[in-house]
């Protein structure tokens, strides 16, 4: 079963993905500190671009740190349409400025990690789907079609 093995840890790997980004917009939500978002916010902003322009990432000589599978991308569509991971894409590339209003910034770093968080949330629950699926499949529990 190395398919559903494969898919499983597609699910992982985005949810691991998604807490690192988590991870530096609280921190400067918290503190302020920028040190985490330097590597967040272009990986975060590159990958989104993937998802919502498959066509155009699929020639693109650059990996996607984010939407390197199927599963991945679908996850992301089945939660956000195009508009709204484009409207994430605008609000991370404004938390990139150092000279914008600190409040606003930190409003739409909280905005950010709600995406992030319903991502996060979901790539784990297909995860669990899946083992368990697979389990019962290996187990002899549920007819292989």
């Amino acid at each position: 079963m190395p398919h559903g093995s494969d898919s499983r840890s597609q699910y992982i790997s985005l949810a691991l993905f998604s807490r690192q980004i988590i991870e530096a917009l609280l921190e400067f939500v918290r503190s302020g500190s920028r040190d985490k978002l330097a590597t967040a916010l272009p990986n975060a902003i590159e990958s989104l671009q993937a998802a919502t322009d498959s066509r155009n990432a699929a020639l693109s000589p650059v990996t996607s740190r984010i939407t390197t599978s199927y599963d991945q991308v679908r996850t992301i569509d089945e939660l956000f349409p195009d508009e709204n991971r484009r409207g994430m894409i605008r609000t991370l590339e404004a938390l990139k400025s150092t000279e914008a209003d600190a409040e606003l910034q930190k409003a739409s770093a909280i905005e950010a990690i709600r995406f992030f968080h319903t991502i996060e949330n979901r790539a784990l629950r297909n995860a669990r789907q899946r083992a368990t699926r697979a389990s019962r499949v290996t187990h002899g529990l549920c007819p292989v079609r």
